[in-house]
């Protein structure tokens, strides 16, 4: 199969060399600026096209008439897509016989859009669902051509599911071209009942914010959740210095307790963990990093006359 390759990730750029590996033609690789966490930037991506000896384009509007244009004369049968920043319009993906095949890593038609991994920790599901599936002109609503599981429970952390897609995304988008190409996959049309579909935005790096005020496990998740490669969660001293938490759990209360969300409430410095009162049972803190130092929680939290703090004190 002759494809393209219009994205941004170290997911998608191991793609290409994935696909090229296993006898597929890249005819013209695309890319745009990329997030802080993706790896891989327009530079690589230029190499690369350098290397395998085909166009290269970069900018965020894709749709403009001279990559239409780029497009139409690379004559590949298949475009491979992730984490693109814009919506690719009706005349790029014509320019593809099989279309636009686009990895995202949520359970379609359930997680569209943006930060799926992160939202499906959150709100507790049981797996992250990588999907294949072909664009079109709504947003992750397109036919689905395969899907990979990967399981999630009380330990395991965003950079868990990132470590996942970082070997099933190019192993994926090999599978897809050789069965497109065998006429073995055929897409299957999504589900058009919009309550099955969940519109997932984007998160922020402020989006990490410990409330001690909710519960200890739907803190451990926004603490998973957040980990790398993102900015992770975060507190703060009563001194107003800010705590970053990277590894945490979600515990029952030793016994009754009278104190405010947010009271450290227990200290193991053999066990290098600090136990923190929350609005529902106790957030036992692990791994932190305070003053860009980065180990034992119970090395940056001394005293269990601390509190820490939604937001600096004032």
């Amino acid at each position: 199969m002759r494809f393209a390759a219009l994205g941004r990730t170290r997911m998608l750029y191991d793609a290409v060399r994935a696909c090229a590996a296993a006898g597929h033609e890249p005819v013209l690789i695309g890319t745009c600026a990329p997030a802080p966490e993706y790896g891989v930037g327009e530079a690589e991506f230029e190499r690369l096209a350098d290397e395998l000896g085909c166009p290269f384009f970069a900018g965020a509007d894709a749709n403009r008439p001279e990559v239409v244009d780029l497009a139409r004369q690379a004559r590949a049968d298949v475009a491979i897509s992730m984490n693109w920043l814009t919506l690719l319009g009706p005349e790029l993906r014509s320019c593809f016989g099989h279309g636009v095949i686009n990895a995202h890593p949520g359970d379609l038609p359930r997680y569209r859009g943006n930060a799926a991994p992160n939202w499906a920790i959150l709100n507790g599901e049981r797996e992250v669902v990588l999907t294949l599936h072909e664009m079109s002109d709504d947003l992750d609503a397109g036919p689905v051509l395969l899907k990979r599981g990967f399981p999630l429970g009380e330990d395991t952390y965003v950079s868990d599911v990132y470590a996942f897609l970082a070997t099933a995304v190019p192993e994926a988008f090999v599978g897809a071209l050789t069965g497109l190409g065998a006429g073995t996959l055929r897409p299957e049309p999504q589900p058009d009942d919009p309550a099955l579909a969940l519109r997932c935005f984007p998160r922020r790096p402020e989006d990490g914010r410990l409330d001690w005020t909710q519960g200890a496990e739907q803190l451990a998740r926004l603490v998973r959740a957040s980990g790398e490669p993102f900015a992770g969660a975060f507190t703060y001293l009563d001194d107003g210095r800010r705590v970053t938490v990277w590894r945490a759990r979600a515990a029952p209360l030793p016994g009754p307790v009278l104190g405010v969300p947010g009271q450290v409430i227990a200290a193991d410095r053999a066990a290098g963990t600090v136990d923190v009162l929350t609005g529902d049972g106790a957030l036992v803190l692990s791994e932190v990093e305070l003053d860009g130092v980065r180990g034992p929680a119970s090395d940056a939290v001394t005293s269990l006359r601390t509190r820490l703090l939604n937001c600096p004190p004032s």
